[in-house]
């Protein structure tokens, strides 16, 4: 099996020319050296996007927007958070364009829109093309300490960190009918671009109602980052890692992860709390296995109504700093009731995951 992409290679962006007609192609050998045009600038991914099963991963739509968005800002600003709307679902093996937006530039914060599009090598208006996700990128300058207080860490992150390797690699679809489908096909666990892990907490959400079942996962980058990226880099990893299997913290706790029709990300916002300092991954460079290589994602379904879900999670360091924020709004629609009633505008006769698992064996 090949080794898992690094984040470097999965987040590769060219600049590309916009004009017109729109015409891709590189404006220049360096990315930034390129000069922005019209208060516009467009970069096209090269590396390749995680796919859990057929649709390109989320997270990488919102990690690598942020990394064409870093692109256009001074290196004094850092992304303090970032928002992005899921429209239409991404198509493994064709390239991204990203066109960056200033829409602010102030002295100690900017703004950047980011609109995606996925546009046919052959599209005489690639620029045109319809957008599959848009996001808005907010960064800030480092400022001097000023007030200082945060929620309390969990009691049990100490040990969710004590044993990384421990732990078993995340699954690309944390759906019990996907997992047993992997053994009956001998495809082994494997991840790209960031190493992420499971943290086993089955047996404490046995006394926690279900609105407060905790899925937990532990992450870092693969491979190392160039000295220069190392800060925007390491922001980019939280972003990416953010999104991960998060839906099924709403469907879990119901036992109806095997019972899902459609699901699907609609939008997710992430907010850092930490600076800059505090959010690098410092020993990417090298082979660590200590517990202060990994950040720790909590994540819990708050609700569950209306075909959606809502996920909230945090981001912690092993030191127990609360380094980030995230809420995201999933469209969830599973059958219930022994399969007589739809929920949403899901069709009834449309086949679960599980059962199209089975059809595949």
């Amino acid at each position: 099996m090949a080794p898992p992409a690094t984040f470097v290679d999965s987040m590769a962006l060219q600049e590309v020319m916009i004009s017109s007609p729109p015409d891709i192609k590189p404006t220049s050998s360096d990315i930034n050296d390129a000069a922005p045009t019209g208060g516009r600038r467009a970069f096209k991914s090269t590396g390749p996007a995680f796919v859990p099963i057929s649709g390109v991963y989320g997270g990488h739509l919102l990690g690598q927007s942020a990394y064409a968005a870093y692109k256009t800002v001074d290196k004094s600003f850092y992304c303090h958070s970032i928002t992005g709307h899921f429209l239409v679902g991404g198509k493994p093996k064709i390239p991204f364009i990203y066109t960056v937006e200033t829409v602010r530039q102030g002295k100690t914060y900017c703004t950047r829109y980011v609109q995606v599009r996925q546009p046919s090598p052959t599209d005489p208006r690639p620029f045109d093309s319809e957008v599959i996700f848009v996001a808005t990128v907010s960064f800030k300058t480092v400022e001097p300490r000023g007030l200082e207080s945060q929620v309390p860490p969990p009691t049990e992150l100490k040990q969710w960190v004590s044993n990384p390797k421990g732990c078993e690699i995340a699954p690309a679809v944390d759906v019990p009918s996907w997992i047993e489908f992997t053994k009956l096909k001998g495809i082994p666990p494997s991840y790209t671009a960031v190493d992420l892990r499971k943290v086993d907490v089955e047996e404490e959400n046995k006394s926690r109602p279900l609105h407060e079942h905790r899925k937990v996962q532990i992450y870092k980058p693969v491979g190392p980052f160039p000295p220069e990226e190392q800060s925007c880099l390491s922001i980019c990893t939280h972003i990416y890692a953010s999104d991960r299997n998060g839906m099924f913290a709403v469907t879990g706790p119901h036992n109806a992860s095997d019972n899902i029709i459609h699901t699907g990300s609609l939008s997710h916002t992430l907010v850092f709390h930490a600076n800059p300092d505090k959010l690098l991954f410092s020993n990417t460079n090298r082979e660590g296995e200590g517990s202060q290589s990994w950040a720790v994602l909590e994540q819990v379904g708050d609700s569950a109504s209306e075909g959606r879900g809502f996920i909230r999670s945090r981001i912690w360091d092993a030191d127990g700093t609360l380094l980030a924020t995230v809420i995201q709004d999933a469209l969830i629609r599973v059958r219930v009731d022994n399969g007589d009633k739809p929920v949403g505008k899901g069709d009834k006769r449309k086949p679960t995951f599980s059962e199209s698992l089975k059809s595949m064996l």
